[in-house]
């Protein structure tokens, strides 16, 4: 893979499935109806979550999660109704416990 390709849109099986955001953020700030259609596939991530009612950026879909939902419709067939992206990936540091 070059470069270029890090930046290139590309358009993968998940293109135009409708998702229901339910993150922490999406019910502190909803934007519309917080449901999202997957848009192309740009650099490391598996699409872009975009607001089906406004159009606006909601957020990026990793490749893990992106091949997950990928095998749930390979296995069950396309959804009828949005699939629900719960949590995105948020990482903690792991502090050690104290010792007395």
């Amino acid at each position: 893979m070059n470069q270029a390709d890090l930046f290139r849109d590309k358009t993968t099986s998940l293109t135009g499935k409708r998702v229901k955001l339910d993150r922490p953020i999406d019910r502190e700030r909803p934007c519309c109806n917080n449901i999202c259609v997957i848009g192309a596939a740009i650099g490391p991530h598996a699409g872009e979550l975009l607001c089906a009612g406004c159009g606006k950026h909601r957020g990026w879909i990793s490749k893990a999660t992106g091949g997950w939902i990928e095998s749930v419709i390979d296995r069950f067939g396309a959804p009828t109704s949005p699939i629900v992206i719960r949590r995105g990936h948020t990482y903690y540091e792991e502090v050690p416990p104290e010792e007395y």
